[in-house]
């Protein structure tokens, strides 16, 4: 099965992923979580995401939305 992985990075380290039947629901959550930014004490970090499309998946081990 083809998918598109939603991928989340916060400060360029990957932070989760999901996956998605349809391209234009993984970019509308990609246009929704990305450039929030977090507030921690030391510093303010930036939340990216971005849609990456895998050609097989198998959806019996993953879950896919």
């Amino acid at each position: 099965m083809t998918v598109f992985m939603l991928m989340c990075y916060l400060n360029n380290a990957f932070n989760g992923g999901i996956y998605f039947k349809d391209v234009n629901d993984c970019l509308y959550y990609a246009d929704k979580l990305s450039g929030q930014n977090i507030n921690v004490p030391i510093k303010v970090e930036k939340y990216e995401c971005m849609c990456k499309l895998i050609p097989s998946l198998d959806d019996k081990k993953v879950k896919v939305y």
